[in-house]
């Protein structure tokens, strides 16, 4: 049987893509090899959000040509995703020995020109198995929407994946119950804005009211939500329904309406705030966590302070922070990138030590409370220990002698590495 290693960067849908490649490449007799340097096909998924996903990517890729050159494996190398899309066939320009080039858009479609995919592979006459299946998850994803139609002006999104389209409902609800049926017990709904999910028939709210109603399955999760499109029936659904995970992701990115106004985000501080306000009395409990960028063109230290004091007076569950990085396509690429690197450095090493006080507080306030664990694998090397995630987005280690994948287990938390909640089993 051949072989095939996928390599992924980013975010969460581009794991649930390589998902989606991997099933069709098995219907297709195509093994999953845990080691790069021995597969026959090599897949790289990329990301394009920042430069430095960019450079790690082409990295790997030049170094994966190199082996193929000198060892002939892997016989292919191909390279999709955002990226992908991004540069297209100068790809191969830059760096020859790449055998295809498949941008994110493309992939939805995949199953559909995965045997032309193939046919320069020497793969012309697959043996399709209907039923070939991967391993079970006790955990999945599930893109419930593609593209982007928000066109923030630092985000290079919209123009790698295309205009946004929602699936439709009744196929997702399908796609889910199957999944519960071969042993999940947990969904993550993707989408690149959640809150604007609309099949011209369910909204977002409807369709976690919908997924709720499947038999088995015992947690929702779902991101990515823009602050624009998150409504009262939204917070409504999340505080009603006990399957959703209390845990919302809701980027930021600035304390500053002013800059927010240049990132084209459609909202202010103040509305954000007011969403806080809202969440936070539906449910006092809930996990917020957000994207924050420091040093956009125009940035000035007013400006970085507002965002250095909605963190501190939020108090995030945690944060993904970053400096800004111009992205070639995009209209802030066109803007004076006017704040120096040593600037944005200092920025984002503040704004980090800040979030991460508030996380690890977040962190110990749980020592000593019950949690409701989803455990999802065991713990490499480490017999009885478990990695599992609370209501929130909390992630932790519990110790199990009897447990199993898909279990949600009740538990003590009895310490915190810091990031980490440290929990012991407890009698139900």
């Amino acid at each position: 049987m051949p072989t095939v290693y996928i390599e992924v960067f980013g975010c969460q849908m581009n794991i649930a893509d390589s998902e989606l490649v991997t099933e069709a490449l098995a219907r297709r007799g195509f093994e999953k090899c845990e080691n790069r340097r021995e597969a026959d096909l090599v897949i790289v998924n990329t990301c394009s959000v920042r430069e430095k996903a960019e450079s790690r990517a082409l990295a790997h890729i030049r170094e994966l040509v190199a082996h193929k050159r000198k060892s002939g494996l892997p016989k292919a190398v191909w390279v999709i995703g955002c990226m992908a899309a991004r540069k297209g066939e100068k790809l191969t320009e830059e760096i020859p020995g790449i055998d295809r080039v498949i941008g994110a858009p493309d992939i939805e479609f995949f199953e559909n020109y995965a045997d032309s995919y193939l046919s320069d592979f020497g793969h012309d006459e697959p043996h399709l198995q209907a039923n070939a299946a991967g391993a079970r998850k006790a955990s999945v994803f599930v893109p419930i929407m593609r593209g982007c139609n928000n066109f923030c002006t630092y985000c290079i999104v919209p123009h790698v994946r295309g205009r946004e389209h929602s699936v439709p409902s009744d196929h997702l609800l399908h796609q889910i119950s199957q999944a519960v049926a071969d042993g999940a017990t947990e969904v993550t709904l993707l989408g690149q804005n959640v809150n604007s999910y609309h099949d011209g028939r369910v909204n977002f709210p409807a369709l976690l009211r919908s997924v709720h109603q499947i038999e088995g399955l015992k947690r929702i999760r779902f991101t990515t939500s823009h602050p624009k499109d998150c409504t009262e029936d939204l917070i409504e659904a999340l505080a009603e329904l006990p399957k959703c995970a209390k845990h919302i992701h809701l980027p930021v990115q600035s304390g500053s309406s002013r800059v927010l106004a240049l990132m084209n985000r459609h909202y202010t501080r103040e509305h954000y705030l007011s969403l806080i306000h809202s969440m936070r009395k539906a449910l006092p409990a809930i996990d917020i966590t957000t994207d924050i960028l420091v040093g956009f063109p125009g940035e000035t230290q007013e400006d970085f302070e507002q965002t250095l004091s909605l963190v501190t007076g939020v108090r995030f569950t945690s944060a993904f922070m970053f400096a800004y990085s111009p992205r070639p396509g995009t209209r802030a690429n066109d803007l004076d990138d006017n704040v120096p690197a040593e600037t944005k450095k200092n920025r984002l090493e503040r704004i980090i030590a800040a979030q991460t006080d508030i996380t690890k507080e977040h962190f110990r306030s749980m020592v000593g409370r019950k949690a409701d664990i989803l455990i999802v694998d065991r713990k490499n090397g480490e017999s009885g220990m478990w990695i599992g995630q609370d209501n929130g987005c909390k992630n932790a280690l519990v110790s199990c002698s009897d447990c199993r994948s898909g279990m949600i287990l009740n538990t003590t938390v009895l310490r915190s590495s810091g990031m980490t909640l440290l929990c012991e089993r407890t009698a139900s």
